[in-house]
């Protein structure tokens, strides 16, 4: 099996198993028959937040508080949720283009990870295609002329006549539903170039697709971007851009894109006796840095490629915090691709007065809280109450934050996160409630247990809750004491007291609250949190094994008849802890299998009905792909705190294996072999001054450095090597 690789011996016929390209601003999916094959293209900042659901009158916590009391679930669905409903705010399409190659042959298709280019072929012809890593163009060519290139814009609805029609209730829309001006189109012609392309007037902005073509020495050279700006001068820069590129040339251009993508590639690596695994880390890691570029914005649910089959992407394209975005961004700090995770970071500390404004508004507190559905500007859309609008989703992505300066240990970066920090933490005590001694929240939940009942809103507080409010008290004692703030790490200490422990039942089940413990297969590992992601709950002492070692067979007696594919990547990080290799090995197949289309999307359900799981639909959103590598990741690489562990959780089969640059806790980068069983080597360097405890015995080893199981300290830039 190719590893580095996607190929495709017959034609795609479905946009979310198209060829993927993408440098995180602009994306495209290649897909379709010889004689109408698409190109269907995306830009991240095209959005419509017109008419945000928080605009409503006394859209507030304090509503939603009063509801609750009151018993009113009826009044929270139809002000909170039904609003989800309506087309905007939403992450629009770009439109596509569509080439006829001339030939009617079944269309091949290949993806190289290495550069970034697709190949198609079809007959005798012969087409490639990639986008640009660095610049906002795309290239095509094509061995010979004559190739007929069409423009085409989304098909909105009319101004002038509203139509309004689900795809899917309360998921999927149809494009109908917004109703915008026709788009102008253009076709142009200058020094041998053809140009089309099209402007289309949003309520916001104004976009469009601009292509220009040449024929030269028997071949068609095509340059393709996405454009857009509050008004339609954003042409003038677009016009510009194509041309150059077709004045440039495709190799030309090619050089050095590839450039950048090998600098990508050498940052880290596997290689894996189980094949499938192995090619799922590398395509990951490729979509990784197709969608999420430092500099842009953020991927969403879809990332960098929003749907084209006549809707809205599947949950309207937004940013979801009750999990989505968070497990977006779980895998990039072990792979080592930190400028992929900061893109992330940057985005949420440009939106500090969105959130503190959200904050002031809507809960009537101190502090910054974005919502935890929102659009790209940081507005609240509306949801399920009960998880769009929670406050403690906040602290989730502020874990992020502090997981990179954990991983780093870069002190400019702690600077620069840390008044965020800070005002979360204001956030959240000013929402808090003391009595007996102990926090206590108004509202609590966790996501997404009883979905949109009544029965959602849990004892204060929810395990979900209270995982995430001890870990921020927890991490910000850090925080606060690398930061040199002894007085404010003293009073978070003071903080994380009166925080209750996790609510444990007779069985030594985590519960979802003081007083409700798991009831049945639920695709969110909600009340797990504390197991993972957060690993606040480590499996080092006889009382926390016993309790992860019943929670998971909880999950397990319950079932997988309500899960969908993440929750098989999620359940996978569970195994791994509990140093179940195979397990997690086989869930990891399951996931790849049956929730994950051809080229790697994974899209929820499963959609081959191969399996226990109810859901049996296809809507692609991120999130599991990156879990599910994190996964594969952690099953060679135990790091948090002090401590690391090579190959914790690999197969019993699994007889060689390697990996090379994981970074880990502490600004280390590791890497390790293993052969017949055995670890051979063993590298570790600092990018900061650090120490670490290594659980493994490599005394066997040669080394400058006695490597036993007590703390060995690396000044920055310095490497310890150990190997046979």
């Amino acid at each position: 099996m190719k590893t580095k690789s996607i190929h495709f011996s017959n034609t795609i016929k479905n946009w979310d198993e198209a060829l993927p390209l993408g440098n995180g601003d602009m994306g495209c999916l290649v897909w379709n028959s010889a004689d109408k094959l698409r190109f269907s293209l995306d830009k991240g900042g095209i959005w419509d937040c017109s008419n945000p659901p928080e605009n409503q009158e006394n859209f507030t916590y304090a509503d939603i508080q009063n509801a609750v009391r009151k018993g009113k679930q009826k009044y929270l669905n139809k002000k909170y949720d039904k609003c989800y409903n309506k087309p905007t705010p939403t992450k629009l399409p770009a439109g596509k283009m569509i080439l006829n190659l001339g030939v009617t042959d079944p269309v091949i298709s290949d993806l190289d990870f290495n550069t970034a280019e697709a190949r198609i072929s079809a007959g005798n012809v012969l087409l490639r295609t990639f986008i640009h890593a660095e610049f906002c163009c795309g290239m095509i060519e094509i061995n010979k002329t004559g190739i007929d290139l069409t423009v085409e814009n989304p098909a909105y609805g009319s101004e002038r006549k509203p139509i309004f029609s689900f795809i899917s209730r309360g998921t999927v829309q149809s494009l109908k539903n917004l109703h915008y001006p026709n788009p102008e189109h253009h076709i142009a012609a200058a020094g041998g170039i053809v140009y089309k392309y099209f402007i289309q007037q949003t309520k916001d902005i104004f976009y469009g697709i601009i292509t220009a073509k040449t024929e030269i020495n028997g071949k068609t050279l095509i340059a393709f971007t996405v454009g857009s700006g509050k008004s339609k001068a954003f042409i003038k820069e677009s016009l510009k851009t194509v041309t150059g590129a077709i004045e440039a040339g495709y190799d030309e251009r090619f050089k050095t894109h590839c450039a950048w993508w090998k600098t990508y590639w050498e940052k880290s690596s596997v290689t894996l006796p189980d094949k499938l695994l192995e090619k799922q880390w590398y395509l990951n890691n490729y979509l990784l840095a197709s969608c999420s570029r430092k500099g842009h914005f953020p991927m969403p649910l879809q990332g960098v490629w929003t749907a084209d089959n006549g809707s809205l992407p599947p949950w309207k394209g937004d940013y979801h915090h009750d999990l989505n975005t968070e497990m977006c961004y779980t895998s990039y700090l072990k792979a080592n691709h930190l400028e992929q995770g900061e893109c992330f970071i940057d985005y949420l500390l440009s939106l500090t007065d969105a959130a503190k404004n959200f904050a002031e508004k809507f809960y009537n507190a101190d502090g910054l809280c974005l919502p935890s559905v929102m659009d790209i500007e940081g507005h609240a859309l509306g949801g399920w109450c009960q998880y769009s609008l929670s406050p403690i989703n906040q602290l989730w992505l502020c874990n992020i934050m502090a997981r990179h300066y954990f991983y780093t240990k870069n002190q400019n970066y702690l600077a620069k996160i840390y008044p965020y920090l800070t005002e979360t933490g204001k956030f959240l005590l000013s929402i808090l409630t003391e009595k007996d001694g102990k926090y206590k929240l108004p509202l609590s939940t966790s996501p997404e247990i009883h979905d949109n009942s009544k029965q959602a809103w849990l004892t204060p507080n929810s395990n979900y809750d209270l995982a995430l409010m001890r870990c921020f008290a927890k991490n910000m004692i850090n925080i606060c004491t690398q930061a040199y703030d002894a007085h404010a790490a003293e009073e978070w200490k003071n903080h994380l007291s009166k925080f209750d422990e996790l609510a444990v039942n007779e069985n030594g089940v985590l519960m979802l609250s003081p007083d409700e413990s798991p009831y049945a297969s639920h695709r969110h590992h909600s009340h797990c949190m504390a197991i993972y992601p957060l690993r606040t709950l480590e499996y080092t002492t006889g009382k926390n094994r016993r309790i992860i070692d019943s929670t998971i067979k909880d999950i397990e007696k319950h079932g997988k008849s309500e899960w969908v594919g993440y929750s098989a990547a999620w359940m996978a990080q569970f195994y791994i802890i509990q140093h179940r290799g195979e397990d997690a090995c086989n869930l990891l197949h399951d996931f790849f299998h049956y929730t994950c289309t051809k080229n790697g999307f994974h899209v929820n359900g499963d959609y081959k009905r191969k399996t226990e799981y109810k859901l049996k639909y296809r809507l692609f959103t991120l999130e599991g792909n990156f879990l599910a590598c994190d996964a594969i990741q952690e099953m060679l690489l135990y790091s948090e705190w002090d401590k690391i562990r090579l190959f914790p959780a690999v197969p019993k089969e699994w007889k060689d294996a390697e990996f090379a640059n994981f970074r880990a806790y502490g600004g280390l980068l590791i890497s390790a072999k293993m052969q017949n069983g055995k670890i051979t080597y063993f590298k570790a360097k600092a990018t900061e001054d650090t120490e670490f405890i290594l659980e493994n015995d490599l005394t066997f080893l040669k080394s400058d450095t006695v490597i036993t199981d007590k703390k060995i300290t690396l000044r920055k830039g310095k490497t310890l090597i150990a190997h046979i």
